[in-house]
């Protein structure tokens, strides 16, 4: 028996069939050792950080599909989840940002998996924002005195509501220069889809500002293949997956 079995069969029932599908199915893009134990660590961190708080309906909980969480927003499908997280290729101490909180589960499996690093995550909608606080809250309330060990990783999330009408009505914008802006990141991670060149074009200017040396964005297409930026050396390099999805829109 593997590591990851071993992850898998110690899990509750309820989960081992979803991290089952989620290891079976993006064990067909681990190329090297270093993807594999990074797969590894994200079917451990699926396991620790209970995908039920973060749902509207527990009972389809550990199903492996994309659910709604309200307002036209879904949490994602847990494999595709794990497959944008190994095209990350985070690592312990990375400091992250996401684009689109939604439910707020993504950016707590990034939270342990880069663990002594931090992410900050924005929502466009403030009510998401406030929603993905709360479900955060009810899951640490539940590790803190069963699992230490897992509540410690999930301390340095910081849930901003960066995209949203101001008390002026002027429209605050992602590529803007909000709070986002005042850090650079080892990656950033979008949750929704983008659509058209104009938005391509800010998101790679965005790749370009706020990204480290040896830092990686990922952003998909609402219908299509997934978008990965690298850059080294000040210099973007661009590839994108062969395998397509289907993502909800970037609100802009």
């Amino acid at each position: 028996m593997n590591d990851v079995e071993k992850i898998i069969n110690a899990s509750p029932k309820k989960m081992q069939e979803m991290l089952n599908s989620v290891y079976t199915y993006n064990s067909n893009f681990v190329k090297n050792e270093k993807q594999e134990k990074l797969l590894e660590r994200i079917i451990f961190a699926m396991s620790a950080v209970d995908r039920r708080f973060f749902v509207s309906e527990v009972k389809e909980s550990y199903l492996d599909t994309a659910l709604s969480i309200g307002d036209g927003q879904t949490i994602s499908q847990p494999s595709t989840v794990a497959r944008m997280l190994l095209l990350a290729e985070l690592e312990e101490g990375d400091d992250v940002l996401e684009i689109g909180t939604g439910s707020g589960w993504n950016a707590c499996l990034i939270a342990y998996l880069v663990y002594l690093g931090s992410i900050v995550s924005v929502e466009r909608l403030a009510r998401l924002k406030e929603r993905a606080e709360k479900n955060l809250s009810l899951l640490k309330k539940q590790l803190q005195q069963k699992k230490p060990e897992i509540y410690q990783r999930l301390q340095k999330i910081n849930f901003l509501a960066e995209n949203v009408f101001d008390l002026a009505e002027k429209k605050r914008d992602i590529f803007e220069k909000g709070r986002v802006w005042r850090r650079k990141y080892n990656k950033i991670i979008f949750t929704a889809g983008i659509s058209n060149d104009r938005t391509e074009g800010k998101v790679e200017a965005l790749a370009k500002e706020l990204l480290k040396d040896e830092g990686a964005l990922v952003c998909p297409y609402t219908a299509g293949r997934i978008s990965v930026f690298k850059k080294q050396q000040d210099r973007l390099k661009r590839f994108t997956t062969r395998e397509s999805y289907v993502f909800v829109p970037l609100l802009d």
